[in-house]
């Protein structure tokens, strides 16, 4: 509105104001009928300030690739996939990682939870983080190992990481939804975090019962879909969704759980594999916006999350 100030008669902005309509986007929402009962100005200079305003959002909305700003990463602590990610895990809408079981998920999100918090001057952002358990608890023991770790290799020993995580605990979609929609911004608005772990997104959907609705779990999925990218976009945080994978029979594919429900509300989608028993894993992107398909190896052990 400020810009629209500057063009129009200074009293014809007091009256819109008056009106309620006190932004480019309720002048474009509504019809010029519907601005004329609010501001009683004639519809001619209704339909010129609509013109103006159409301007300004197409100014705002419409630019080069050049003047989009980078996304804001946080970095895995590990060099080999942060080089694939260009930085790190991107804080733009929702980032999925899956895999098979014991491929080690938790261990790459719990490593985030720490990097998170580390000072900027070592590549952390300085900030909190929120983990959502759906299945399994939170572990507790592994994850105080790694923080010792943190500690001895940053020289941390006074911090206490335990201390800036925060924990909940979601069985169902109910719980979830509630905690996303009610609890979680509450805490927000409180506290500084900087990035969210749902581990897992499919364990909430997760049914015993062979009569499965999917009409109604795929509007489910996208209740929680929208709802972590609200959060995304608001409060600037990055997204991190645990995933189960299935096999497709039709295929003869491991793939990852919830379907095309789940993977329209996915922006980017990384997969962590193992080969037999070997300790090497693989990172691989399968889908971003702005990364190619790459992979990159790495191994975990009682560190972390470490290069080849």
């Amino acid at each position: 509105m400020e810009e629209l100030k500057t063009i129009i008669n200074y009293d014809v902005y007091h009256k819109l104001i008056e009106g309620k309509v006190d932004s480019i986007f309720v002048i474009l929402n509504k019809s010029v009928n519907e601005l004329h009962d609010l501001t009683r100005l004639s519809i001619e200079l209704l339909e010129t300030i609509k013109k103006e305003a159409n301007n300004i959002a197409l100014k705002q909305t419409f630019c080069t690739a050049e003047q989009v700003p980078p996304w804001d990463r946080i970095s895995t602590g590990c060099s080999n996939i942060d080089s694939v990610l260009h930085g790190g895990i991107p804080i733009n809408g929702i980032t999925e990682i899956y895999g098979c079981s014991g491929v080690g998920k938790t261990q790459f999100c719990l490593q985030l939870v720490l990097m998170v918090q580390l000072p900027k001057s070592v590549g952390g952002k300085e900030k909190e983080a929120v983990y959502i358990c759906t299945e399994d608890v939170f572990p507790s023991k592994r994850f105080h190992q790694l923080a010792n770790t943190f500690k001895n290799k940053y020289n941390l020993n006074h911090y206490d990481f335990g201390d800036k995580v925060h924990l909940e605990h979601a069985a169902d979609f109910e719980q979830l939804r509630r905690c996303l929609c009610v609890r979680l911004p509450q805490l927000l608005n409180l506290k500084n975090v900087g990035l969210i772990i749902v581990d897992s997104i499919a364990g909430v959907f997760r049914s015993e019962n062979n009569d499965i609705c999917y009409s109604s779990r795929g509007q489910d999925i996208g209740i929680i879909g929208s709802a972590l990218h609200h959060i995304c976009y608001k409060y600037k945080v990055g997204i991190v969704c645990i995933n189960q994978v299935a096999e497709n029979f039709a295929t003869e594919k491991t793939e990852p759980c919830l379907g095309l429900a789940w993977s329209n509300n996915v922006t980017c989608r990384f997969c962590i594999t193992r080969n037999n028993n070997s300790r090497i894993r693989d990172f691989e992107v399968i889908f971003a916006p702005d990364l190619p398909n790459t992979r990159c190896n790495f191994v975990v052990n009682e560190n972390g999350l470490r290069d080849l």
